[in-house]
């Protein structure tokens, strides 16, 4: 069975700076963004692959970016492995808004 990676962080910086810091850390390493679902302004997933020998790379990333995780407890791999992290925003209301343009 292979392992599946997966990560919570709370945050308290801006969504937007913490959606990239997480895409970023993923670049560095080597991996990449598969899927993402955003939840508002309060929560949001992104779902990810990473080579297997580059976890701790990703890990190291994310915390020089402020985002503390608890380490993955997967031994190292060299094939890929998929994960998800999930940062909730504590600063969000849940209430987001946007603009839609009206059309006919």
């Amino acid at each position: 069975m292979q392992a599946f990676l997966k990560y919570e962080a709370v945050v308290a910086i801006d969504r937007n700076a913490a959606l990239t810091a997480v895409a970023d850390a993923l670049a560095a390493a080597g991996g990449w963004i598969v899927d993402h679902t955003l939840f508002s302004d309060a929560m949001a997933t992104v779902r990810f692959e990473l080579p297997g020998d580059r976890v701790a790379a990703f890990e190291r990333s994310l915390a020089a970016a402020g985002l503390a995780v608890e380490p993955a407890s997967v031994e190292s791999a060299t094939a890929e492995l998929k994960g998800m992290i999930t940062l909730i925003f504590s600063r969000g209301t849940g209430d987001l808004r946007r603009d839609v343009p009206a059309f006919s």
